[in-house]
């Protein structure tokens, strides 16, 4: 995440295929997504997970499931995380897309959608496959980059060996998400966001950006959504 300044635009494609080397590295965006996440995901044990645009299917390793099924569009994410998997028969990794989830109807009590949306330009077909793929009763919890920290000139953004890149994304309103999820079958049972504070300091500090801190302290950077399937 940075400030709009000098950088290469990517597509997603593009950029998830950079970016996957260094994917699993902490950023300021994924600690907060992952404490919302962790707040409104109800107990996994015992359940099954799907992880929407799971990247390289860190957060299934650790997500305490009976099991997990992550999908992913950039095989470079899906080849990064393998090795972790190993051993770990419980996990799978399937290629494709949030529009188009290659899984069977029902199959899941959990879906995740994690920072994914804003890259997909329309949220119908998403949400309705989140809804196809959940059973009755089944809980959806979609995060994203909020659109104020976006309206403040931040953009998803990574550091490259030589420069940073941001990747082409389309900020929804958190309304719409709404009314997509509703009209996919969806009803939001919660929702939370997460802003700049004393919990992503270190990573400000580590980067020798404390002044950066300051000036983001209490703007909101990542929304997350609970969803009851109906």
């Amino acid at each position: 995440m940075a400030e709009v300044s000098e950088m290469t635009m990517l597509n997603p494609a593009d950029g998830y295929a950079r970016w996957a080397a260094t994917y699993q590295r902490e950023t300021i965006v994924s600690l907060l997504d992952d404490a919302l996440v962790s707040a409104l995901t109800p107990p996994l044990a015992g359940r099954r997970l799907l992880d929407v645009g799971c990247g390289t299917g860190r957060r299934m390793i650790a997500a305490g499931a009976a099991s997990a099924t992550g999908v992913e569009p950039s095989r470079e994410m899906i080849a990064a995380g393998a090795t972790a998997r190993i051993g770990r028969p419980e996990l799978t990794v399937l290629h494709g897309h949030a529009a188009d989830l290659p899984v069977a109807d029902h199959a899941f009590d959990v879906a995740w959608c994690r920072l994914v949306l804003g890259h997909i330009g329309a949220l119908a077909a998403p949400y309705a496959e989140m809804a196809r793929a959940l059973v009755v009763g089944g809980t959806a919890v979609v995060s994203d980059f909020h659109p104020d920290a976006h309206a403040r000139g931040h953009r998803r953004t990574f550091r490259g060996p030589v420069g940073v890149y941001e990747i082409e994304s389309h900020p929804h309103p958190i309304a719409d998400h709404i009314l997509a999820a509703e009209a996919a079958g969806l009803v939001l049972v919660d929702g939370a966001d997460a802003a700049v504070g004393p919990a992503v300091r270190h990573l400000y500090d580590e980067a020798g950006r404390i002044e950066l801190y300051e000036a983001h302290l209490g703007l909101p950077l990542v929304f997350a959504l609970r969803f009851e399937r109906v």
